[in-house]
């Protein structure tokens, strides 16, 4: 689909964790055609008195869920930022103008037989995305997500990921968590769980996403390991 420019509505805001994190549900007016593919992205469209200002998003649902006129975003507060200071303004009932969908951030075809999720933060968003629809449209491939927080309350849709790794053998999560207060499980890196849990294969590709330090990071345990530059994908957030 050619990205187009949507008049949507906040239908629900939810704040989560402790790092000034915020879920976004829009809601699109009856009848629009919004198609995308998981991992996409769209962007906010500011309006200012000299012009309309854009920021981008990556889209944190599958194109499934459009059918019922639904669209999630999450993004992290950014001190000082201009976006996220118009953005946390916004409430429940209010318009926010989108353009897109834009992007290439998508599963490859052929899938290959294994596809491993890396990220941190707001960077789990594309891969809620591309999780849901892989395992909706019931491909047969192993999916992995490897996903790092600071602190266990800002482990982004945790439960969801629980449940989906309970009803779909295939699908497997590996939580991180750096500055654990009482978190039992992995405290490592995000570079190090990919070390641990991932053997080298030609038949796998491996997605990144968050802020350039850390893809970096992963990027190049990646090909330490013996991965290919032709396997790995990553979109950065900075």
């Amino acid at each position: 689909m050619r990205a187009g420019i949507f008049t949507t509505t906040i239908e629900d805001v939810q704040d989560i964790g402790i790092q000034d994190t915020r879920l976004f549900r829009l809601s699109f007016p009856a009848g629009t055609l919004f198609e995308f593919e998981a991992g996409q992205f769209l962007n906010i469209m500011i309006p200012t008195p000299e012009k309309t200002v854009k920021r981008s998003y990556s889209i944190a649902s599958p194109p499934q869920w459009t059918a019922q006129g639904r669209l999630d975003l999450c993004w992290k507060r950014v001190p000082g930022g201009f976006a996220t200071a118009y953005l946390w303004d916004l409430k429940k009932g209010d318009k926010l103008e989108i353009q897109g969908p834009l992007g290439r951030f998508t599963a490859r075809k052929p899938l290959p037989a294994k596809i491993v999720f890396i990220s941190t933060g707001t960077g789990i968003a594309p891969f809620r995305s591309m999780i849901h629809d892989l395992l909706d449209r019931k491909e047969s491939l192993e999916i992995w997500n490897l996903f790092g927080n600071r602190y266990e309350e800002d482990i982004l849709y945790k439960e969801e990921f629980e449940n989906l790794a309970r009803e779909h053998s295939n699908f497997k999560n590996v939580f991180t968590v750096s500055r654990p207060k009482t978190w039992a499980g992995e405290t490592a890196y995000v570079q190090n769980l990919l070390k641990k849990y991932i053997p080298v294969s030609g038949d796998t590709h491996l997605f990144i996403c968050g802020l350039s330090a850390m893809i970096k990071e992963v990027e190049t345990a990646a090909l330490d390991m013996g991965f290919r530059k032709d396997q790995i994908f990553f979109e950065k957030y900075d």
